[in-house]
């Protein structure tokens, strides 16, 4: 028996270093390991920040989309290498009204409608990890009041692939709008959720004072990419580490992953929305209240009303980070911005004339 005693206390402790080693194994692959490799890894930075796993990249998908009264085009953009031009996958869903006429009238021309409206256009910046046609239920809100232009950036659905570097995302983006602009005498609105509500801010910044912007919405924005990698539910279990900010943050600092928003909002010159769910478990709604601050602060022309609004939703909705288009009054929030903003864009036409 003693023998026998013996032979189970000595398997019972090789089975304890065995598993003490792997765990230590594991902690040093999931902690120093892949922080170590995500470092010199521009790939996988590029996968982390531009998410697009699982996506549809079939053109036959969005060509042929469930969604009433909808165009399917592709842009032409130019790269940055001033040489390479990409096609990027984009959707022209007609307003309510407009889409019962079309319904019956298989010849119905949207691009001729698009020229002259009396309805608004709007530009949409979708999420990271998403492409067009994963909002398509917020589309059928939008399309109350607007125009709606669904694009997707490169890499992702069916648009080309690219380098995926921020200023090259921005740079397709600054063109997309201007292609929109030159197809529309309507006033334009821009929306972003969440990494599209950055691209969104950048790009607007980017655009010179003969782009005409109406609007901005900024949906879920966050204040910097900096900022978000501290909550962000894909990294936020790494920041403890000692060497989080040279293995993880500075890596991305340095590859041009900056998504300063907090910056880029100063050069916005048009009014802003601002919506976010305070139950937002991917990005906290305090950063959306610290870009609020920020645009306050905004040097404006004179005849712009530096008109920034805020609205928070109730944690008890339960909106999380992609449902505030559910929420019953969104439709009376966006319907007085656009108010505003139609009383802006007046001032400004009466200001420019005395001028």
């Amino acid at each position: 028996m003693p023998t026998k005693r013996r032979k189970v206390k000595r398997v019972f402790c090789i089975l304890v270093v065995v598993f003490s080693g792997l765990l230590v194994l594991g902690f040093l692959a999931a902690f120093v390991g892949l922080p170590l490799v995500f470092k010199f890894s521009l790939a996988l930075q590029q996968s982390l920040i531009f998410t697009r796993f699982g996506l549809q990249t079939n053109a036959t998908y969005y060509g042929n989309f469930r969604l009433p009264e909808y165009k399917n085009h592709y842009v032409p953009v130019i790269d940055v290498d001033n040489k390479t031009t990409l096609k990027l996958g984009l959707w022209h869903i007609l307003p309510l009204d407009l889409a019962e006429i079309s319904f019956y009238n298989e010849s119905y021309d949207f691009d001729k409608v698009l020229k002259h409206s009396n309805y608004s256009v709007l530009l949409y910046f979708h999420g990271t990890g998403e492409d067009r046609s994963q909002s398509w239920q917020k589309y059928q809100l939008l399309r109350s009041f607007f125009h709606v232009i669904a694009f997707d950036y490169r890499g992702y659905g069916d648009s080309q692939p690219g380098e995926m570097l921020e200023n090259n995302v921005v740079n397709d983006c600054v063109q997309v709008y201007k292609w929109l602009q030159n197809r529309t005498e309507s006033p334009i609105y821009i929306w972003g959720h969440s990494l599209g509500a950055n691209l969104a801010t950048s790009t607007v910044a980017r655009l010179d004072q003969n782009a005409n912007l109406t609007g901005l919405i900024l949906e879920a924005a966050f204040t910097s990419l900096t900022d978000e990698l501290y909550f962000h539910p894909y990294v936020k279990y790494l920041k403890w580490l000692p060497w989080f900010w040279d293995t993880v943050v500075k890596p991305l600092q340095h590859n041009g992953f900056l998504f300063d928003t907090t910056k880029h909002i100063e050069m916005v010159q048009c009014p802003i929305l601002f919506l976010h769910a305070k139950d937002d478990e991917i990005v906290p709604y305090f950063m959306s209240q610290a870009l609020y601050t920020a645009s306050k602060k905004r040097n404006v022309s004179e005849w712009v009303l530096n008109d920034t609004k805020l609205v928070l939703f109730n944690a008890k909705i339960g909106l999380n980070h992609y449902f505030i288009y559910r929420d019953s009054f969104t439709f009376f929030h966006i319907l007085d911005f656009l108010n505003h903003c139609s009383q802006n864009l007046q001032l400004s036409l009466e200001g420019s004339h005395q001028s």
